[in-house]
C-alpha cells in the first residue's frame, strides 16, 4: 500500500511541474487581444507561479497584459528570438530589444527580441534605433 501511495505521489508531483508550453501557431489565441498567433518572430508566453501559461502574438500584448494584471514579479516571461524564431524561446528579462515601426508586429507594438546585443547590432544600426532592456519597454 505504501509503495502504491508513494508512486501516486511521485506521478502527481511530476504532473504539476510548470514549464514552457509550445505555441501552436495558427491555432492558439493571444491572451490579451484574442487574435490567432501566427508570426513566430513576435510571439511570447507567460508562465505563472502556479504553472498556468498565457500566450501572446505580440510583445506589446504581453506587456499590456502584465500591466493590467499587476503580477510581474511572480511570472516567468518568454519571448521569441527575432533572428531565430524556430529556436528555444528567450528569457524576456535577459533579452535585448529593438523598437521600430518597420518590424510591423501583429498588434503594432513593433518590438523585436534578441538573445544578445551582438545579434541586434546590425539591425540597430540600419534602423537608427537604440537597444532596449526589459525594464525600458513601454
Amino acid at each position: 500500500m505504501r509503495t502504491t501511495l508513494f508512486i501516486f505521489f511521485l506521478v502527481f508531483l511530476t504532473s504539476c511541474t510548470a514549464e514552457f508550453e509550445p505555441i501552436d501557431y495558427g491555432h492558439d489565441a493571444c491572451a490579451f487581444c484574442k487574435m490567432t498567433i501566427m508570426d513566430k518572430r513576435y510571439a511570447a508566453e507567460i508562465l505563472t507561479k502556479k504553472g498556468k501559461t498565457h500566450k501572446f502574438d505580440d510583445i506589446s500584448c504581453l506587456r499590456k497584459y502584465i500591466k493590467d494584471d499587476n503580477s510581474e514579479t511572480d511570472l516567468t516571461i518568454f519571448v521569441a528570438d527575432y533572428n531565430n524564431p524556430d529556436s528555444k524561446f528567450l528569457d524576456a528579462r535577459q533579452s535585448v530589444y529593438l523598437h521600430s515601426e518597420l518590424f510591423k508586429s501583429p498588434m503594432n507594438g513593433d518590438f523585436a527580441a534578441f538573445a544578445k546585443e551582438e545579434n541586434a547590432l546590425p539591425l540597430r544600426d540600419s534602423l537608427h534605433t537604440e537597444l532596449l532592456k526589459w525594464e525600458n519597454l513601454n
